[in-house]
């Protein structure tokens, strides 16, 4: 349907019909164009006449009662010329300006702004607004304001569009058909043609037309015929030496392939599907050969070596490896020759393609044999070295190290201590400890450590061990802490030791900066008070007690009324300094057994433990009296929050953390629905019965 509709918008009826009806469309909107502004001239020529002589009858039939100041004859000539005249309103003043009289129009209203003339009127005005002067000869009696509706004229001219605009498009259908059919009877031979040359584009041979009457189109024809007769001896001439072109290439033992002089894949022979198991037709298709068939770190060598093949070069065999559609990696031989034509023009390139993986295999597994016997003689070299090295090595490490490393032998006497070892213990580094017994050490340095009682019998316990010891923090007199491990030396024999190992670590720094992070963690940063991840780990410790002691959880929520509009006008920075503020009044009236948290935004909460709901409640008193008279000055002026709180219980009200929160925002939202300032103890709703 799209092809017969492609084919007929490019037709030569088509177009001669469409330029037709253009030229008719241009003259028919030139027509009516002229037409409407002729109308619109004589319409707005005819209103204006008319409301000249509606002026001069208005003056004659108003100056006398106007002149006379016979007001109740003037309202009743208005009303009886807007009946009779039709007229939307009439406004009557004097000489001063003041009203006299009106029919149609409300005399404390303002009059609309005077139209110059019907011209000037703006499209979709539907009322003229005219004023005239009252007049008795000379002498100026007063204004007339009146009103004229104006739609009978916009009728009168859409109504003539509207017929102009059918009279048109009925003059366009009708020249459109007629211009088809006679489009259509003098182009049916070029048809005839045009049938012929897609008989010849479907590959049908012996296509001849008949040759009708005389002209041009018949001469056509007539050399239609003779190029049909001569395309279809060379079709059977290239038949027949592509027959020949194929009992040679198709039987060959390797992969053989054209390629154009652009590059792509013109032909290729069977014998590519054993080498690389796609079929000649899956090549011909393919996108792109390269990504097809080539091992992609191959791909950037065959590009340069096919440029040089495709401007014409001679090539010598190169190896390249290719991926079969199995998904196995093959090599192969590849060499190429430039194909020139009789005349000699290029033609492209002839690509050869033979498969040498088992030669490469045979290659590799020699180069393998040869490789290994290399890799032993060296490798027993280099234990030689290594262990000749390791010793040095390891001393030289361990002496680097910011842990302190002591060996001991069997009978607890000194083999070897690092450097940091001396600086941890206080023993000078060039002081001659090796040989030196562990006692020894441990009572020079009995002074250093703040309970040297308790580590004596941590020694005890593991050196009754032969498992490696858990991390023992050793505090010293000077606030160090040291982490010590120690474990057994494991011989190469199974089941003997050599001795012990012990390291020892400052982690003074890292013990402090884990507190920090800890604060971090669960500190709100601006008002320092327990964050959120704080209050819900508190409220999972304090239910699960609460339960076990049959106690109860209170939790109060709170959150600030008016902080927006605070934070919007003075900035964020007095919203920041109302929190903290806010933050120290309420921490002040905290009790021990009750917990502040900050949750995020102006939203607040505390639980308390062991708590009735009266103490909740004179909890919420407090909070909210605290609040309320905390007072703030910003841009010197003085202003004020208050709190909505809402309370809850648990078990009371809710028997999970998840229900606990939920009930007490639920509360806290009913006291700020009920005029904020204020707070609600949370009550189950009551089913209807």
């Amino acid at each position: 349907m799209f092809d017969t509709l492609r084919t007929l918008l490019h037709s030569l009826r088509f177009r001669l019909a469409i330029a037709s009806s253009a030229v008719l469309v241009v003259v028919l909107l030139l027509v009516g164009g002229n037409s409407v502004r002729l109308l619109d001239r004589a319409l707005t020529a005819q209103e204006d006449s008319r409301l000249t002589q509606l002026q001069v009858l208005l003056n004659a039939t108003l100056a006398g009662p106007l002149e006379r100041r016979d007001l109740p004859v003037l309202a009743t000539l208005l009303g009886d010329l807007r009946r009779h005249g039709g007229l939307d309103y009439l406004v009557l003043q004097d000489e001063g300006g003041a009203v006299v009289a009106s029919a149609g129009w409300n005399r404390t209203a303002p009059l609309p702004t005077r139209s110059v003339g019907y011209a000037d009127l703006p499209v979709g005005t539907s009322r003229f607004d005219g004023v005239c002067a009252v007049h008795d000869g000379s002498l100026m009696l007063g204004r007339l304001y009146y009103g004229i509706p104006v739609g009978y004229a916009h009728a009168a001219k859409s109504h003539l569009l509207f017929q102009s605009t059918l009279i048109g498009w009925l003059a366009l259908v009708l020249s459109a058909l007629a211009l088809i059919v006679i489009g259509r009877w003098l182009t049916r031979d070029l048809r005839r043609l045009q049938r012929g040359v897609a008989a010849l584009q479907r590959g049908e041979s012996a296509v001849r037309l008949a040759v009708s009457g005389s002209g041009e189109i018949a001469e056509l024809t007539q050399a239609f015929n003779q190029m049909a007769q001569t395309l279809d001896e060379r079709v059977r001439a290239l038949q027949k030496s592509e027959a020949r072109f194929h009992a040679i290439a198709d039987y060959t033992f390797g992969a053989e392939a054209w390629l154009d002089p652009r590059g792509r894949l013109i032909w290729v022979n069977p014998s590519v599907e054993r080498v690389t198991g796609y079929t000649p037709q899956e090549c011909l298709t393919a996108h792109s050969m390269i990504e097809l068939l080539i091992f992609e770190k191959d791909r950037r060598y065959l590009f340069s070596q096919g440029l040089h093949a495709l401007q014409g070069g001679q090539g010598q065999n190169f190896e390249i490896r290719l991926q079969r559609k199995d998904g196995a990696v093959i090599w192969v031989a590849l060499n190429w020759q430039a194909i020139y034509s009789a005349d000699g023009g290029y033609q492209g390139v002839r690509v050869s393609v033979v498969d040498i993986q088992a030669r490469k295999e045979a290659e590799l597994r020699l180069l393998q044999t040869v490789a290994e016997l290399r890799r032993a003689q060296d490798l027993s070299e280099a234990y030689l070295r290594a262990s000749n090295e390791e010793r040095a090595r390891l001393e030289t490490l361990l002496d680097v190290l910011h842990i302190g490393v002591q060996f001991v032998d069997t009978g607890h006497r000194v083999i070897y201590c690092n450097g940091a070892f001396r600086s941890i213990w206080g023993f000078a580094r060039d002081e001659k400890l090796i040989g030196t017994r562990e006692s020894v050490l441990l009572g020079r340095s009995k002074s250093l450590r703040l309970d040297n009682v308790a580590y004596l019998q941590h020694l005890e316990q593991v050196e009754a061990s032969t498992e490696t010891s858990a991390p023992f923090e050793i505090t010293l007199v000077d606030g160090r802490v040291i982490a010590e491990i120690s474990t057994m030396v494991q011989c190469a024999e199974a089941g003997r030791h050599s001795g012990r190992v012990w390291t020892f670590e400052d982690v003074t720094e890292s013990k402090e900066s884990a507190e920090q992070l800890t604060q971090l963690a669960t500190r709100d940063p601006l008002t320092n008070l327990y964050n959120r991840r704080r209050f819900h780990e508190e409220l999972e410790r304090m239910l699960p007690d609460a339960e076990r002691r049959g106690g109860q959880v209170g939790l109060l929520a709170i959150d600030l009324d008016g902080f927006k509009p605070v934070n919007d006008r003075f900035g964020h920075q007095a919203g920041d300094e109302v929190l903290v503020t806010l933050a120290q009044e309420v921490s002040a009236i905290i009790r021990r057994n009750e917990m502040f948290f900050r949750l995020g935004g102006d939203e607040f909460a505390v639980l308390a433990s062991d708590s009735t709901e009266a103490d909740m409640v004179g909890l919420a008193r407090r909070v909210s009296g605290r609040i309320g008279q905390t007072r703030f000055v910003f841009a010197g002026q003085q202003t004020r929050l208050s709190a909505s709180l809402g309370i809850a219980l648990y078990p009371t009200h809710a028997g999970t953390a998840e229900l606990l929160v939920a009930h007490a925002d639920q509360a806290m939202y009913l006291a700020k629905g009920g005029g904020k300032d204020g707070w609600q103890v949370y009550r189950k709703p009551v089913r209807p019965s």
